[in-house]
């Protein structure tokens, strides 16, 4: 045998490395390419959380509001998700929003319905409200900062001499009278003053019975003349001198301050007629003979209500005037400021009565001190 058939033939080393690779239990040697694989998944997870973290308030949108494509059986429509928002604060009732004090003065005639001698308002019609109207534009002239607000302060509570079917020396005005009234202030702007005087009646009662008026119509207010109220059964109105206490009069006040919150209405008036002193001064304040009004002082005071203190004084004799200058000092200027009770003053002029001496011209009476904010005529 020749040397070259004894020459084995020569394996190439790529060929025994293939033929180890092939080989079972031997040891496997990683290919070229995957040896990127790792650092390539690395930098795709990075690369999907990166895209989840730009993508994530577009899909919280999504959700809220689906934008659907035309082809979506969605299209055109918009789906929103309601947020509850804050509860809005409640607006407080305010009742001094359209009060008529202390803003406006009051200028109003008053009457028993029916009776010329008690006033210029015992019958409505134009000749009536045109003299009101040139009445208050007076006092509108001299004090343009208080616009006047015109009414009619009506007896609705009417004091009789004799006790009448019910015994209590009263008797109401009848509905369509008072109807009347109510509808004529109505159409023209004017305030109504329900007036109270009493008689022997029971004094809740007789309030309770009108107080529906001021419950329904912001324009109705209410009046109380104690000189004719009698709730201790002890005089005859026209007759005797009456004399009342805080305790007659404090529920009446109180009925009336309660009606804003209760109706979300407007603040009233509580007119307080007084034609004669209080007792402060007075030996006896319980006395008819020396006092109408036996404890003033005691007089309950509310910001629900403005409470009117009226001189109804009478003049038509020498120093009317000057009397009635000095009673309006003391019973409101001096109670005002001692018995801190009430903010208002109030004065009647008699046009018929006080003629004799020459009515009180509207000058004088706006140099009252304080002025008075309600100014009622009478005849």
């Amino acid at each position: 045998m020749d040397q070259a058939s004894l020459e084995q033939p020569e394996v190439k080393q790529s060929e025994v490395e293939q033929t180890t690779l092939l080989l079972p239990g031997a040891p496997q040697k990683p290919a070229h390419r995957n040896r990127y694989l790792p650092i390539g998944l690395t930098l795709a997870g990075i690369l999907a959380v990166l895209v989840a973290l730009v993508t994530l308030p577009l899909w919280q949108d999504y959700l809220l509001i689906d934008k659907a494509s035309p082809s979506s059986p969605h299209a055109g429509t918009t789906h929103t998700v309601s947020k509850p928002g804050p509860t809005p604060t409640p607006i407080p009732f305010d009742p001094s929003v359209g009060a008529v004090l202390p803003t406006h003065r009051v200028v109003a005639f008053y009457a028993v319905p029916g009776a010329e001698p008690t006033g210029p308002a015992y019958v409505v019609n134009q000749a009536m409200l045109d003299h009101l109207k040139q009445q208050g534009a007076v006092y509108e002239q001299l004090d343009p900062a208080h616009p006047v607000q015109l009414g009619i302060d009506l007896v609705v509570s009417v004091p009789d001499s004799y006790p009448g079917p019910d015994n209590t020396y009263s008797h109401h005005v009848d509905d369509d009278t008072l109807r009347t009234y109510v509808d004529f202030c109505q159409r023209n702007n004017l305030l109504l003053f329900l007036d109270l005087n009493i008689g022997q009646a029971p004094v809740m009662k007789e309030v309770s019975s009108f107080l529906p008026y001021l419950e329904q119509y912001p324009f109705v207010h209410m009046a109380i003349d104690p000189e004719w109220m009698f709730p201790r059964h002890d005089g005859i109105p026209g007759t005797n001198l009456s004399n009342v206490r805080s305790s007659d009069l404090n529920p009446i006040i109180d009925a009336v301050a309660a009606l804003p919150q209760k109706y979300h209405i407007p603040r009233k008036i509580l007119i307080i007629h007084q034609y004669r002193g209080d007792g402060e001064s007075a030996s006896n304040p319980y006395d008819a003979g020396e006092a109408e009004i036996a404890d003033k002082r005691n007089l309950h005071s509310s910001p629900l209500v403005d409470m009117v203190i009226h001189v109804d004084s009478v003049g038509g004799f020498p120093g009317d005037k000057e009397e009635k200058k000095q009673q309006y000092n003391e019973w409101v200027g001096n109670d005002m400021q001692h018995y801190h009770n009430f903010r208002y003053g109030g004065f009647k002029i008699f046009y018929k009565i006080e003629a004799k001496t020459g009515i009180m011209p509207t000058k004088d009476v706006l140099a009252l001190n304080p002025p008075p904010m309600v100014i009622t005529y009478g005849n």
